[in-house]
């Protein structure tokens, strides 16, 4: 397991570099908005490059490194995202309307039932 490097350069927060929050700012969470832990494994180039990230002093953390980049990569996946909202909300409608159903059926089943045990 890799461990963090020896060395930083002083990394600076993103509120410090204002050219730089301008840039960068649009992917990154308001301060203290980032409040969801997510654990996940990385490989080594995707570690060595938080690292550089960390190691230019454009973020204080890996964490906020990572966070910058899943914001990007959503940002530029943003066609795709939307199409999968649209499809999203169709399968939860539909899931719903099942549901529906399949209590209707189980409802009738049981009250046919019920009137044919009773004599």
């Amino acid at each position: 397991m890799r461990r963090k490097p020896k060395a930083y350069v002083a990394a600076l927060p993103l509120s410090a570099l204002p050219e730089l929050r301008e840039l960068l700012g649009r992917f990154c969470a308001p301060e203290g908005a980032r409040g969801n832990v997510v654990m996940m494994r990385l490989g080594d180039k995707a570690l060595a490059h938080l690292d550089e990230l960390v190691e230019a002093g454009m973020f204080g953390s890996r964490s906020e490194a990572a966070a910058f980049l899943v914001g990007a990569g959503i940002e530029a996946q943003k066609e795709l995202f939307d199409r999968i909202s649209r499809h999203s909300a169709e399968i939860r409608r539909l899931r719903q309307s099942l549901r529906q159903a399949a209590l209707e059926a189980l409802r009738s089943s049981t009250r046919r039932r019920g009137s044919r045990e009773k004599p």
